[in-house]
């Protein structure tokens, strides 16, 4: 009797063919889908945030303002700020750090008049990168028919990188950001 011949390699089972061949169509599909999803991307509606439309409002970046003067130490260095839009005012504003201590000033002419029941100008220290602001204070309306106000930083604090100035016009409940209603702006 002849004795047939049987090769010694097992056969692969069906689970194992189907298995493989499952995972190899799943593998195909994935890849597929990724790239038909891949369309353009398109840019999503943000609702802005307070300190975006500050920035906006300032029209600054890195690169328009050098980000960090040093306050001069025991010489006032001044700033004059411009109208914005066409009320024809004007401010010097100006800063200097003598005796451990900031100093920051605004005389302001020409300011619209308001009521000053339910507004009041604010006046605000800007540092353009990063980001930030710090609210100097409301101006005061003097007897000579300007606006002037005087702040005082923290102790030993020199706010360096605040290099610019707004005035708003603020309602009396502001929420202590600035508002987009500028009147006055410079940069020291």
């Amino acid at each position: 009797m002849r004795q047939e011949y049987r090769g010694t390699s097992a056969r692969t089972p069906v689970w194992v063919t189907t298995g493989l061949t499952l995972l190899a169509i799943l593998f195909v599909f994935v890849i597929g889908v990724a790239i038909f999803r891949r369309a353009p991307p398109q840019e999503e509606e943000r609702i802005p945030r307070a300190d975006d439309i500050v920035s906006e409002l300032t029209e600054t970046s890195p690169e328009d303002t050098a980000t960090r003067r040093e306050t001069p130490r025991g010489i006032p260095e001044t700033a004059e700020l411009t109208a914005v839009g066409d009320t024809g005012a004007s401010a010097t504003a100006k800063r200097v750090f003598e005796n451990g201590f900031f100093k920051h000033t605004v005389l302001a002419r020409g300011l619209p008049d308001m009521d000053t029941t339910r507004f009041q100008y604010q006046a605000w220290l800007i540092r353009p990168y990063p980001f930030d602001f710090i609210s100097t204070g409301t101006l005061v309306h003097n007897a000579d028919g300007s606006w002037g106000m005087l702040w005082v930083g923290e102790p030993g604090e020199t706010y360096d990188d605040f290099l610019q100035v707004l005035v708003t016009l603020e309602p009396k409940d502001y929420d202590e950001n600035p508002s987009a209603n500028q009147v006055l702006k410079g940069s020291f």
